[in-house]
């Protein structure tokens, strides 16, 4: 009777164990989203500027292949254009309006909304 109560026991932990590690080792696969606001020197949002997303040219070096990561955007009334992409990436970011330019960078995350503000001088 011991020996049926203790195979009951241990069957029934292993299950709660596995429930817990399948759960909690599921990670979550959603796009990479990225919001940039653009800005002039004062702070005032600068709408209809020019956002540029892309990457540097990176090369597999098992493959050859060139990533071709690129995405072009205008600024709403209130400096944000937003971006997704399916994979985590660093990425320049290239802002202009008339003369007024801007560089930085943005790290995506899976899953995630990263946001980033560039001024335009």
């Amino acid at each position: 009777m011991k020996s049926s109560l203790r195979k009951t026991h241990l069957v029934l932990t292993s299950l709660i164990v596995m429930t817990v590690l399948f759960t909690f080792s599921c990670k979550k696969e959603g796009p990479c989203e990225a919001i940039i606001t653009i800005t002039d020197s004062a702070g005032v949002a600068v709408k209809g500027a020019t956002v540029i997303l892309r990457q540097d040219a990176v090369v597999n070096p098992t493959t050859g292949v060139q990533a071709n990561v690129y995405q072009e955007g205008v600024t709403d009334g209130y400096g944000k254009a937003s971006f997704e992409f399916k994979l985590e990436a660093v990425l320049n970011i290239e802002a202009s309006k008339g003369p007024k330019l801007g560089k930085d960078y943005i790290r995506l995350e899976q899953s995630k909304t990263v946001y980033r503000t560039v001024i335009i001088k």
